[in-house]
């Protein structure tokens, strides 16, 4: 089993990156609109230092990401020549997309935090600096492009997901089995 990425396969620690962050990113979107509906109150403030936690956590973990992709780049987009260019275009634009959203969602919202004048400590511990000035207006506007950005990343996610579905089932292509099989 490699640990880096090799010409033709994924290795172990990009794909559990990647795994981790998915299903974090999901379990973090299904949890934020959750607690976005709820009134804060002394039962309930504890879950936002929750989301806020995992978020700096998925945070730095895109950037380990990031910095592995420059340590283990990752394997060649499998083209057979049948692949309309304007499709492996589009493909990376999504993979762009889908780092700048998972640095700037949680981003916006350490912003969005900070700009309450609440303080953040994370998972109870040490205290996150804030990043920006107490401000209600900012504030809003900053939780706005959090929700925006979320909800962008999660569907471009699901455009990722049935692309590689798309690639496995139909083109029947290794692209899906170089991130879920061992080589």
């Amino acid at each position: 089993m490699n640990l880096r990425n090799t010409a033709r396969s994924y290795g172990i620690i990009a794909r559990l990156l990647h795994w981790i962050m998915a299903f974090a990113l999901w379990g973090m979107f299904l949890f934020g609109k959750n607690i976005a509906d709820m009134k804060p109150s002394l039962d309930t403030i504890h879950l936002y230092g929750w989301h806020k936690s995992v978020g700096i956590l998925l945070l730095g973990l895109v950037f380990i990401r990031m910095a592995w992709r420059i340590i283990s780049p990752p394997p060649k987009i499998i083209n057979d020549n049948s692949t309309p260019k304007m499709q492996i275009i589009i493909s990376h634009i999504v993979h762009i997309s889908l780092y700048v959203l998972m640095l700037i969602t949680p981003l916006f919202g350490w912003l969005a935090s900070s700009a309450t004048g609440f303080e953040i400590r994370f998972f109870g511990s040490f205290l996150i600096p804030a990043i920006a000035p107490e401000n209600a207006a900012f504030e809003e506007l900053l939780f706005t492009l959090h929700e925006i950005s979320a909800t962008t990343l999660v569907a471009l996610s699901i455009l990722h997901l049935l692309a590689a579905l798309y690639r496995h089932f139909i083109k029947k292509d290794d692209t899906l089995h170089r991130m879920i099989n061992k080589s």
